[in-house]
């Protein structure tokens, strides 16, 4: 039998972290949970976070469970990650944070873009779409960071959702899971990688 016999399962919510041991059978060996300030808000309807908050609250929990009875971080097989959704990570070239993480209670808008053209334009006209591509794009946070922070955009080497973040700082890579990607993210579900730029 391997020694590689435990594995680590990482849940980053909106109030808290929590990591959990198991063995490989699915028998709950050990947890910890971390709270934090689900955000702050420098204007109303914004929802941000400093990125390091994720970070430490991972790194504490861990800390943590490496110092419960039964729990050699030597034993670890395997780690899974799971995070809030549609929380985005501004980084430079060296995975540093460039601005607070968006959560996905944020609500601020991007009015007046101007609307998709050439033949994607005509099609979403003939489709009758273009109303809701405006609203697509006026909820998107990568265009209202683009539009009132373009320095920061002009900056960014990845835009990450929070789960690519934590994972690049696990593994120094800017990776993350097939399982972590939400619908209005450019992938292609059916191929099991990024879409194609005529997508």
């Amino acid at each position: 039998m391997s020694d590689k016999d435990l594995l680590l399962a990482i849940d980053n919510g909106t109030q808290s972290l929590k990591a959990l041991i198991f063995d490989l059978e699915g028998q709950l060996l050990a947890k910890e949970q971390v709270p934090f300030k689900p955000y702050f808000s420098d204007k109303p309807a914004w929802a941000e976070q400093d990125p390091e908050v994720f970070w430490q609250s991972l790194c504490q929990a861990c800390q943590r469970l490496w110092l419960q009875p039964g729990v050699d971080k030597q034993r670890i097989a395997g780690v899974a990650l799971t995070t809030q959704r549609a929380t985005v990570v501004n980084v430079d070239e060296h995975g540093m944070p460039l601005r607070p993480a968006m959560l996905w209670l944020d609500q601020r808008k991007t009015y007046g873009l101007p609307a998709v053209g050439g033949l994607w334009g005509f099609i979403f006209g003939v489709a009758g779409l273009r109303k809701t591509v405006a609203y697509l794009q006026a909820e998107a946070e990568a265009n209202w960071i683009s539009t009132y922070q373009p320095e920061i955009w002009q900056k960014t080497h990845k835009y990450l959702l929070l789960s690519g973040y934590l994972t690049y700082r696990l593994v120094d890579k800017f990776v993350d899971s097939i399982g972590c990607q939400v619908g209005y993210i450019p992938f292609d579900y059916k191929r099991l990688r990024p879409s194609a730029w005529w997508d």
